[in-house]
């Protein structure tokens, strides 16, 4: 799964978009209909009440009103779309089955390290009134050592308190993930069989894969739900995240199905 990650992607991002040019043209398609249906009644001219024709009218107005209403509904859903195909091409999230994911995290957590260590540098040299020193700081200036020198709505100078913090949080998150990931690729995979289930992990996808022979009762599938794990038509398994909240459900799944 890892070595098409890239292809996956680009599938989503066409689905969307694809998605969004077919609402597109059906949603024209619609008004035009709504727009043609109501050129046919004369500008202005009310239902006329009592009429043989009061039923008729009043239905195919009824028709006209329910054609424009899905016409605007697929625009909104052609909007969507475009948004979703934004939302992918935008998406700088580092996951788990991106075949760089240990890469990406080891520089991003370098960009954090040296964010942190600059934070505090600054404060430090704002705290001492040192400008000197602070425009020997990389990327800084006279600009942003008044940007900084502006007191904020608490009266304090510098970073805040709890950007370092957060900043400092994400640092042992990414630090966790990396760890988690180097020791996914350097233990041996797990593949064993509990009573005719398959469990295995696949190191490649990052993916714990449960195989079943056929396809389980609906209380299995509700149990294999609730624990996280979704059906993947393409690898033909149950399959979640690695981990060991993982591995015990899927051992209490299988050992559950015991005779």
């Amino acid at each position: 799964m890892k070595h098409n990650f890239e292809e996956r992607r680009q599938r989503r991002l066409e689905h969307a978009k694809n998605m969004a040019v077919r609402a597109d043209k059906e949603s024209e398609a619609l008004y035009n209909e709504a727009s043609k249906m109501a050129s046919a009644i004369p500008f202005g001219q009310p239902i006329l009440v009592g009429h043989h024709s009061e039923r008729r009218d009043r239905n195919y107005r009824d028709k006209i009103h329910n054609k424009y209403g899905k016409a605007f509904k697929t625009m909104d859903k052609a909007d969507y779309y475009r948004n979703k195909a934004d939302s992918i091409e935008a998406n700088d999230n580092i996951y788990d089955d991106d075949p760089e994911a240990l890469q990406k995290l080891e520089a991003r957590l370098t960009l954090l390290k040296d964010l942190q260590d600059f934070m505090k540098s600054a404060n430090r040299c704002l705290k001492k009134n040192d400008k000197k020193a602070f425009l020997k700081l990389p990327n800084t200036s006279e600009k942003t050592w008044d940007l900084l020198n502006t007191p904020n709505v608490m009266g304090d100078i510098g970073f805040a308190g709890y950007k370092l913090t957060n900043n400092n949080a994400n640092i042992r998150r990414i630090t966790q993930r990396i760890e988690k990931l180097k020791r996914i690729e350097q233990r041996e995979e797990l593949d064993t069989v509990i009573n005719g289930v398959r469990i295995f992990e696949n190191h490649e996808a990052n993916r714990l894969q449960v195989y079943f022979e056929g396809k389980p009762s609906e209380d299995i599938r509700k149990k294999l739900k609730s624990n996280g794990f979704r059906w993947s038509p393409s690898q033909g398994a149950w399959q979640r995240g690695i981990g060991n909240y993982a591995l015990r459900a899927a051992f209490e799944i299988a050992k559950s199905l015991a005779t």
